[in-house]
């Protein structure tokens, strides 16, 4: 016989289970074969721990559990339709979400805070929003005023007396 047939049988020879020929061949074949006689002797380990392993009692109903929960209908209501969406949805979707709430509930509360005083420096004067707001868009200009590149412009467009 050829080793696959044999590891095919090795379960059933295990048990004693096969014919007397088949066997006694198999038998022959496994005292001859190295790679075959390791597979078997991995089955019986196999076997001898499971047969270390204490049985546990199902009790006499627990067929018929099984069955009366298998065709049950799936629940029905708020949570467990909840429950099925969240699991639907991946870790990115959650994360995408919980990203996009956190930035509004931040713009919310940043708006909270100026408007309610809630900055260190107390009152705020009725233009200083308007001031802030138009200095901090100085900052976009092509050469914003006192910088380097603002100087060279000034020297690469001075004529004599007159800037441009």
């Amino acid at each position: 016989m050829k080793c696959h047939r044999i590891r095919k049988k090795l379960s059933v020879y295990q048990d004693r289970e096969l014919k007397p020929e088949e066997q006694e061949a198999i038998s022959g074949h496994l005292q001859s074969c190295q790679s075959c006689r390791e597979q078997y002797a991995e089955f019986e380990r196999l076997w001898q721990t499971l047969g270390g392993i204490e049985e546990i009692d199902l009790g006499p109903w627990f067929y018929r559990q099984v069955v009366e929960r298998i065709k049950k209908p799936p629940e029905r209501g708020l949570l467990p339709a909840l429950q099925r969406g969240f699991q639907l949805l991946r870790a990115q979707a959650i994360a995408s979400v919980l990203l996009a709430v956190g930035i509004l509930v931040g713009i919310y509360l940043g708006d909270v805070m100026v408007r309610s005083d809630f900055l260190p420096f107390g009152q705020t004067p009725a233009g200083y929003l308007q001031e802030t707001f138009l200095d901090s868009l100085r900052a976009f200009d092509p050469a914003p005023p006192g910088t380097l590149a603002h100087g060279y412009l000034q020297m690469a467009g001075y004529k004599g007396d007159e800037i441009k």
